[in-house]
């Protein structure tokens, strides 16, 4: 029975191991950044600094859109917007984006009410100050990008966006070192473990040979 304790005890141990060794999946399904270079863009941006930027972070697989922007100084009595635009002009309103004084603001939420998936164009607008949302897009267009799609299955259902130069938001990038280390230390505990085992099942097994 002692042996057959001992015997289970390493087997689990061993399968925890074998999960901590298994590589981490990313939150996103696909693993491909997401992201969107936003710029005072010729031909479509009228309105605002021109020494404005931002980055647009969105997944149309996990319906979320994160935006965060600088150098976008507000102009009183007007309200700042994020907009999704289709090649036919399709529009899909994201979010109101708040900025303070210095013209850093930031917006995250979830994207609803999509119907379509083949949006290539992200617009940041000015409304009225109070006004409701409007059903079209509002002549005053700050900064925006543009985007490509990719298709990874048949349907065309798909949230991969080719990845693009990003401007410098004064945001330091995430790090998983921290994640890494308690795995690390997981792994050395269960290894620990293991061998503690093989160690006790030898013992005894010396024990009753002699």
């Amino acid at each position: 029975p002692v042996m057959q304790r001992l015997a289970a005890l390493l087997l689990i141990a061993m399968v925890l191991a074998v999960f901590a060794f298994a590589p981490s999946r990313d939150a996103n399904a696909n693993g491909v950044p997401q992201l969107v270079k936003l710029t005072y863009l010729d031909g479509v941006s009228n309105w605002g600094p021109k020494a404005a930027e931002g980055v647009l972070e969105f997944s149309f697989a996990e319906a979320y859109a994160k935006v965060d922007v600088k150098n976008l100084t507000p102009e009183a009595g007007f309200t700042l917007d994020g907009w999704l635009i289709g090649p036919a002009g399709q529009v899909q309103h994201v979010g109101a984006i708040t900025v303070d004084a210095t013209g850093i603001g930031k917006f995250e939420g979830k994207l609803s009410g999509l119907d379509s998936y083949d949006y290539n164009l992200f617009v940041v607008t000015a409304r009225a100050e109070g006004t409701p949302v409007p059903t079209k897009l509002p002549a005053q267009k700050s900064i925006a990008g543009r985007f490509t799609v990719i298709r990874d299955d048949t349907n065309g259902a798909s949230g991969d966006v080719l990845p693009q130069l990003l401007p410098d938001t004064g945001q330091k990038p995430e790090s998983d070192t921290d994640g890494s280390l308690w795995r690390g230390l997981y792994i050395a505990a269960v290894m620990t473990v293991s061998i503690g085992a093989v160690y006790t099942i030898r013992r005894i097994q010396r024990r009753r040979k002699g």
